[in-house]
């Protein structure tokens, strides 16, 4: 039997009509692309802040190391010449540069053990802390260097003689001096009733002029973190 033109006519339709009329092909809309984009922009600031904070931890590690090496430096030193190395003639007297200029520097800051900021050799005869040990001084005489001769922070080590000393020198009244050796504080005056130091590290990670301060002294095997610090 032969099918009627109609009937042919029928399938035609329902091939080309019926099952594509079931078909959505609509594309993304705008509200629908911009959540993606959100989404997306919110994983990675979330990825970059884990990143950004692992990296600051390793470099906080590498400060904390460094400023025990120099405690340990500055024991060996009383051990044999008698007194403490000073670095610094103030908290802001710093190498390899001062603490303002971090945020000049991108990376970390190379050492060079002829710089004068290094040796010290120019300090003048008479500046305080300096009196002590005669030209004994810098860390040069503690053969100290950062892993990797180059550091992220700026550092300083303050000593003197005790009040009881020749030079009668004490701890700096203020900054990081009056954190470690609080004034009026019986139990820390004896501590620097004799020779003392306290070597002090100032850290901008991210160059944004917010400091974290390290210090630590001959009477603690630990490294503290300072007051002032507000946390990057």
């Amino acid at each position: 039997m032969t099918p009627s033109h109609g009937h042919r006519s029928d399938l035609r339709a329902g091939g080309q009509h019926g099952p594509r009329a079931g078909l959505d092909e609509r594309g993304f809309t705008l509200v629908e692309i911009l959540t993606v984009v959100a989404i997306l922009g919110i994983m990675s600031a979330l990825a970059l802040v884990g990143y950004t904070k692992n990296i600051r931890n390793a470099r906080r590690t590498e400060v904390i190391g460094d400023l025990s090496n120099l405690s340990l430096r500055e024991n060996a030193m009383l051990s044999a010449r008698g007194h403490y190395a000073s670095t610094a003639s103030g908290e802001d007297d710093t190498y390899p540069v001062t603490p303002g200029e971090l945020a000049n520097h991108t990376g970390a800051i190379p050492w060079d053990i002829n710089h004068a900021g290094y040796t010290r050799d120019a300090v003048a005869i008479g500046t305080p802390y300096f009196r002590a040990g005669g030209l004994e001084h810098g860390f040069d005489v503690m053969n100290f260097m950062p892993e990797r001769a180059a550091s992220w922070c700026v550092y300083g080590v303050i000593s003197g003689d005790g009040t009881t000393g020749e030079f009668g020198d004490e701890p700096p009244g203020g900054g990081l001096g009056q954190q470690v050796f609080p004034a009026g504080d019986p139990q820390l005056q004896r501590f620097y009733a004799r020779d003392w130091f306290y070597a002090f590290a100032k850290c901008d990670f991210d160059r944004d002029g917010v400091f974290w301060e390290f210090t630590t002294a001959q009477f603690s095997t630990e490294v503290s973190m300072g007051d002032t610090n507000y946390g990057e």
